[in-house]
């Protein structure tokens, strides 16, 4: 059954009506945005009966050249949202050019995920934001369309909207956009690859180059650590503090700054190809023997089934140009060892002496043959993090239940035994941006809002107890009139909103609940495995509601996207003097894809310098000891796992790298003892760097 929500339900908020016809019509405004308003009685907006078992479906087409943003933004009367925290909201990123639809489930107000899942078609990703709500609630959604990454955003077309039981038939509509080689067919520019014979001869001088390669830079060490700097060695990589700076010390107890590179391992990247089979060029037959390593399904990418659940995927096909373009050039029983060849001597020549994040990430990759013949350090991200079948909010566990100790205990034996007294793995990231943190969530307030008896408010209203006595010095800091402290396990929403010193606590309660989060996993991992370095969660960014708990970690991790590292890096320390990783950053490059990154540059060589100075800042900080670039490869045109899509590789799908970009690399690593060291100043260049959201 379909609900429409007719063209005269409407309000333009920003953007104008073309013209109104077999499909709605718009332009966006001088910001390049189409914003469209309905409203109505509360769970009636648009004279439309609302419920969270529907989806809304929007029948569209997006002229622009880029990746389409679309959001639905629901509003409750009277609601005020704290400055912190986001709205009601779920956001779409979409194929361009093409028509289209694109399904938001209505359930997902509840917020219990913030990535959603990846529907077939057009989709490319989608995310959840704000606390839990229901659309029942709601009297009024706004519906945000732009162009996040491009130039152009010249209409948009609605078809249809409709409230709808079930889905349709998700398949694009159109021809293709993705050529035989990965690329975006409609596009050209200077390093796009035109013919199967050049593809293959200039992969072909690759392979003789690396066999020629001279490995690290003078003066490093075969871990990629420093000659010129040495400490006391124990066999394993560690850190240590020299009364100046933080550093990581190498097997051999040399000074070592670890200059990653995330996925540096993996040859290319698997993205969708089902209900969008008309959008490519090319593809081999499931059954062609040549082509068997280029394909697989996307219950076999672990973050895929973390995100969406064990077996989801299996019949979900995904294909891999980069491998196909290895596979062109040395056949199917010897691309991976030319890969192996090739990748290995580039990073050591560009001076990356870490693989990052993903070295386990997808199943068919030989990863363990791979790290034994590169001889690079690695840094590993455990997987399937403990979560307790009752949980505060998203992934975040009861972490003060006896279930959370017991799985923690598990996951450390099931992850760790194949790592232990293994001497090029740095250490391992215990998580990878959980997504209870994003965006911002008071854990303490889902404590108290939960329905159940949870162990962990049972914790925190000890806390309480012994930090303020009674109940009544409890009820006169917060404005709240319980009876007694068993009136607070009766789930009430937002009781950190009441008064200053209701904030004041939660935020307390919050950093208490981290730090379990942290000592019970340290523990249990440490007890399997005490020589290797906990590296962290890997946060999507850092602050005091992030570090707490951060001194129970040998090294603190966050993500941080910025044309400089400088500030965070510089917060951080102030906040806790432990060393820090970051574990991503790029600048992404020229408009070779539908997305150029979350920072990007118009050119390679804006772009390099951009990175250069993102490097040689972080490097010359006290407390950094790492940054590993998100990553080796540019992502899929039409998207990976999860949809994302952007320009931002050191290699393009073809295998060629970015000159420019590896020159600036290379020129840093030269020096990138001397700039840990204080020896050379950072450079002050700064190179194009734009954000786009």
């Amino acid at each position: 059954m379909q609900e429409k929500i007719t063209a005269d339900r409407w309000k333009i908020l920003q953007g104008s009506l073309a013209e109104a016809g077999e499909a709605l019509k718009l332009l966006p405004d001088q910001e390049g945005v189409v914003r469209l308003r309905i409203e109505g009685e509360t769970a009636k907006m648009a004279g439309v009966q609302w419920s969270s078992d529907k989806w809304l479906l929007v029948d569209m087409l997006a002229d622009m050249d880029s990746v389409v943003s679309i959001q639905f933004v629901f509003y409750r009367k009277g609601e005020v949202i704290a400055p912190e925290e986001s709205n009601h909201m779920l956001s779409y990123r979409l194929i361009p050019l093409r028509r289209m639809k694109a399904a938001a489930r209505l359930e997902e107000l509840a917020s219990r995920r913030y990535y959603l899942d990846m529907l077939l078609g057009g989709v490319l990703e989608g995310h959840a934001s704000g606390r839990p709500a229901a659309v029942e609630e709601m009297d009024a959604m706004e519906l945000i369309v732009s162009s996040p990454y491009g130039d152009r955003f010249s209409s948009l077309a609605l078809y249809d909207v409709y409230l709808t039981d079930a889905l349709p038939d998700m398949t694009v509509e159109g021809g293709p956009m993705v050529d035989e080689f990965g690329q975006w067919r409609q596009k050209d520019w200077d390093t796009k690859i035109h013919s199967e014979e050049e593809l293959i001869t200039y992969l072909k001088e690759e392979y003789k180059a690396a066999l020629e390669s001279p490995g690290y830079p003078e003066g490093w060490s075969r871990w990629g650590g420093w000659l010129g700097k040495r400490f006391e060695p124990t066999g394993f990589f560690r850190t240590h503090h020299d009364g100046r700076r933080w550093w990581l010390v190498d097997p051999d107890g040399y000074a070592f700054f670890s200059n990653g590179m995330c996925y540096g391992s993996r040859m290319g990247v698997y993205g969708f190809t089902d209900r969008r089979e008309s959008l490519f060029s090319w593809l081999p037959g499931l059954d062609d023997p040549a082509y068997k390593d280029a394909w697989t399904t996307a219950d076999r990418i672990p973050e895929f089934a973390k995100r969406n659940g064990p077996g989801a995927g299996s019949d979900r096909r995904m294909f891999n140009f980069a491998r196909a373009n290895m596979i062109r050039a040395f056949g199917s029983d010897g691309w991976w060892e030319a890969w192996l060849t090739i990748n290995a001597a580039r990073l050591k020549s560009w001076g990356f002496n870490t693989i990052g994040v993903g070295v386990n990430n997808y199943e068919d990759e030989n990863a363990a043959e791979y790290l034994e013949k590169a001889q690079i350090p690695f840094v590993y991200t455990l997987k399937k993090f403990p979560r307790t079948n009752v949980r505060i909010f998203r992934d975040f566990p009861d972490v003060y239940s006896k279930a959370f100790a017991e799985q923690a205990q598990d996951f450390a034996r099931s992850q760790l035994g194949g790592l232990v007294g293994n001497p090029y793995l740095i250490g391992y990231f215990v998580n990878n941006e959980p997504e209870w943190k994003v965006p911002y969530i008071n854990l303490a307030e889902r404590v108290f809002a939960h329905p159940e008896r949870l162990d962990s408010k049972t914790a925190l209203i000890g806390w309480l107890k012994e930090e303020y006595g009674n109940i009544e010095a409890v009820n006169a800091r917060w404005g709240r009139s319980f009876k007694s402290f068993e009136d607070m396990y009766l789930p009430i929403e937002r009781l950190d909103a009441g008064t200053e010193e209701a904030g004041e606590d939660f935020a307390k309660l919050h950093a208490l609940l981290v730090e379990k989060y942290i000592t019970v996993l340290k523990a249990a991992l440490s007890s399997v495995d005490p020589e290797h370095l906990n590296l962290g969660m890997r946060y999507a960014g850092a602050g005091p509601r992030e570090m707490a708990g951060g001194e129970h970690q040998d090294v603190f991790s966050f993500n941080h996207y910025s044309p400089s590292a400088a500030e965070a890096l510089e917060a951080a320390g102030a906040y806790m003097d432990v060393p820090v990783i970051i574990g991503e950053w790029h600048i992404g490059g020229e408009k070779s894809m539908l997305a150029h990154g979350l920072w990007f540059s118009h050119t390679q060589e804006e772009r390099a310098k951009a990175c250069e100075f993102y490097m040689q800042g972080a490097m010359a900080n006290r407390n950094c000891v790492g940054i590993h670039y998100f990553e080796m490869n540019d992502q899929p045109l039409l998207g990976r796992f999860d949809g994302e899509n952007m320009a931002h590789g050191a290699i393009d799908v073809c295998n060629r790298p970015y000159k420019e970009l590896i020159e600036h690399f290379k020129s840093t690593a030269a020096k990138m003892y001397e700039l840990c060291d204080g020896q050379a100043p950072p450079t002050e260049t700064t190179g194009e760097a734009i954000r786009r959201k």
